[in-house]
């Protein structure tokens, strides 16, 4: 599959960048109307839970975590590979080998994008120079990010 993979059904790095975007305002946005709800901004009251302002801290964060991993988790394995950013931008990520991204499959790269964004995005890098656009999660994952279009039909592949 990789080695057939032409240049023009991968996506480009603009559209990863879009994606990308698109996905860090949904996580963005859905943290803070979490953070509302759960009265976890610092000194702001919450309207919904006005009689007594409670202080959670830590789960508040915790909870938003879970949330924002399970958004990229489920999002990849039930919308066969894409985010909404993704979907957005008209791109997809597919298994290099042609099957179906699996839950190991997307947590690791999931992982690996979370390591490389706290290293000042290096593990992105890549992506400029590899002739497949892949990133660091995506060579470790094997991964790529395809445009919308580009369908995997797997009984062709054997």
């Amino acid at each position: 599959m990789s080695d057939s993979m032409g240049a023009a059904n991968l996506a480009s790095v603009g559209r990863r960048i879009e994606a990308f975007v698109f996905d860090a305002l949904v996580v963005f946005f859905g943290s803070l109307i979490l953070q509302l709800l759960l009265g976890g901004m610092g000194g702001l009251e919450n309207p919904i839970f006005s009689v007594v302002r409670f202080e959670m801290g830590t789960v508040v964060y915790v909870v938003n975590l879970v949330l924002i991993v399970a958004y990229f988790v489920l999002m990849r394995t039930r919308l066969s590979g894409q985010t909404l950013g993704a979907r957005a931008a008209h791109i997809r990520v597919v298994a290099a080998g042609g099957h179906q991204l699996d839950l190991g499959t997307v947590v690791i790269r999931l992982v690996v994008a979370l390591v490389s964004m706290l290293v000042i995005f290096l593990g992105y890098l890549p992506a400029l120079f590899d002739p497949q656009r892949r990133t660091l999660q995506d060579r470790v994952a094997h991964t790529l990010v395809v445009r919308e279009s580009v369908t995997l039909n797997t009984h062709e592949q054997s």
